[in-house]
């Protein structure tokens, strides 16, 4: 069972809005646009390994959980996706790469092949997986829970993939293979009855933090006033739309009440965690300060202070201002 769905990474999200608003000749703009490629070919390989888990139906209880955030002693350690099992946990790492990577082992190592045969080492994501072991152990340990936990490292269909023998010392599969291996492997003693799983699950969905890379305009030393402002078309995808009539209306013939939800989510992810009302028309391009508290005041944002004081942040539960459907 599904017990926690993937959502798209914040900093994808912001690297998208980041890209939009930013001018094609900023000086960072193909910073900007190489990274945001990069965590796109991430996210959608994790979709893909989405898909095939979704194959995987044993019979026995267990628990999937993707794209989770955990804390112990102050660290913070990102798991692609979780499996929980009667008889062990397994951490499986998602890599969708574009280059060809050989993989050579004692000493493991990874080698990302360029099309013009330029070769360059990579972090090796075995290490990587190893690591989250450790600190996925000790986290479990700290709450007096003992269970056998193994690593699988898993690439998109996509990717080419040369594995030098001896074997690394970790399961290397492409996506599609992974409910078959799944399947294949023998039951082993049980640790967990389906109530265990159950409570396991909703402690790590409990336990989860998500990421935060906000306000990513410093994250990419971006001063805030490089950023566009202006409300965007969701229809034409032009930033430019206007206030007129109780409404926003687009050159294109587009027209909606809503359109500026997305502005104000842009300003929290890229320029910083609080927004004013004088911000807030700066930003939409409105130039009537009654109009603007009222749209203000119909998005959910938490009013703080008064008069001069006075500006809006997101809610204590960090929900953006877009109504979810």
């Amino acid at each position: 069972m599904i017990y926690k769905k993937r959502k798209m990474p914040n900093e994808l999200k912001a690297l998208i809005s980041l890209d939009k608003r930013l001018p094609h000749d900023h000086e960072k703009k193909t910073t900007v646009q190489k990274n945001l490629l990069i965590y796109q070919a991430g996210y959608n390989g994790e979709l893909e390994f989405d898909d095939q888990i979704a194959n995987f139906k044993p019979n026995y209880s267990f628990a999937i959980l993707h794209d989770l955030y955990l804390q112990h002693e102050g660290t913070y350690f990102q798991i692609d996706s979780l499996l929980i099992t009667p008889s062990s946990i397994t951490i499986i790492e998602v890599k969708n790469f574009k280059d060809k990577t050989v993989i050579k082992a004692n000493p493991t190592q990874f080698i990302r092949v360029f099309r013009n045969g330029d070769r360059k080492p990579i972090p090796s994501p075995i290490m990587e997986v190893n690591r989250k072991i450790q600190f996925l152990s000790k986290w479990l340990d700290k709450r007096s829970i003992k269970i056998p936990i193994e690593g699988i490292l898993t690439f998109s269909d996509t990717n080419e993939i040369a594995i030098e023998h001896p074997s690394p010392e970790m399961e290397i599969l492409l996506t599609s293979a992974i409910p078959a291996y799944l399947s294949s492997q023998p039951e082993a003693q049980q640790v967990l009855d389906k109530k265990a799983i159950q409570t396991l699950a909703n402690t790590f969905i409990a336990s989860h933090k998500d990421y935060n890379p906000f306000p990513i305009a410093d994250l990419y030393g971006i001063n805030p006033s490089d950023i566009k402002p202006g409300v965007l078309c969701p229809s034409c995808n032009e930033i430019g739309m206007r206030w007129g009539r109780e409404k926003w209306n687009c050159l294109c013939g587009h027209t909606g009440k809503t359109e500026h939800y997305q502005t104000i989510e842009d300003w929290f992810m890229l320029i910083k965690p609080k927004m004013t009302n004088s911000e807030f028309r700066y930003f939409t391009k409105l130039d009537n300060r009654n109009v603007a508290r009222g749209l203000l005041a119909k998005t959910g944002l938490q009013l703080i202070g008064e008069r001069k004081a006075a500006h809006y942040i997101l809610t204590k539960e960090g929900k953006s201002p877009i109504p979810v459907e």
